[in-house]
């Protein structure tokens, strides 16, 4: 008898690791389901055919205003942009934010400051219309450039769109769409 109860220990201790091993591994599946969910499942990205076109430009030294025209050449409307400028030269990524120096700008439509770093298009009729450069139109905007920033040598602007997502609607930068341009320095 006593040989069999020897035996009967060493089988619960088995069992014992046995049921150790299940309940972790269940436990990390169950830690991984939980952790999948917080990893998007794709990036958002811009519709193919999304275009901004900088139409005109000037920058004059003297009174540090930058004036830019934007025109949507794409398929699809643009609802704002980011813009950064460089001030030395054969810099290849611009990044002084002029966003918050923008001034005001036409009485029909106007570009609004949208968050931290981006500008909006946003029409005086309908203030919540998404996606208001639409292809064709053009939007003038005028930044007021502080003395800190030295003299610009190149700006960069991203357009942005507000595109619909697992039914939530979402600002998606068109980094494929960036549009660069050199600056010259105008005087007075």
């Amino acid at each position: 008898m006593k040989r069999l109860n020897l035996n009967k220990k060493g089988l619960s201790v088995v069992i014992g690791y046995v049921l150790l091993m299940a309940i972790s591994i269940v436990m990390s599946l169950l830690v991984y389901q939980w952790i999948k969910t917080y990893v998007p499942k794709e990036a958002l990205a811009c519709s193919d055919g999304t275009s901004l076109f900088i139409k005109s430009v000037s920058y004059n030294c003297d009174s540090r205003i930058l004036q830019i025209t934007l025109k949507n050449n794409g398929k699809f409307g643009i609802d704002g942009y980011f813009i950064y400028a460089s001030n030395k030269e054969g810099d290849e990524l611009a990044t002084i934010d002029l966003s918050s120096n923008l001034q005001t700008s036409s009485d029909k439509e106007k570009a609004i400051k949208l968050s931290a770093n981006s500008i909006r298009f946003v029409g005086l009729e309908n203030p919540a219309l998404e996606n208001f450069l639409l292809p064709g139109n053009s939007q003038a905007n005028s930044f007021s450039i502080p003395a800190e920033y030295g003299t610009l040598k190149k700006i960069e602007i991203v357009p942005t769109r507000i595109q619909e997502s697992d039914n939530q609607k979402r600002t998606v930068s068109c980094s494929d769409s960036k549009v660069s341009e050199v600056l010259t320095c105008s005087t007075n």
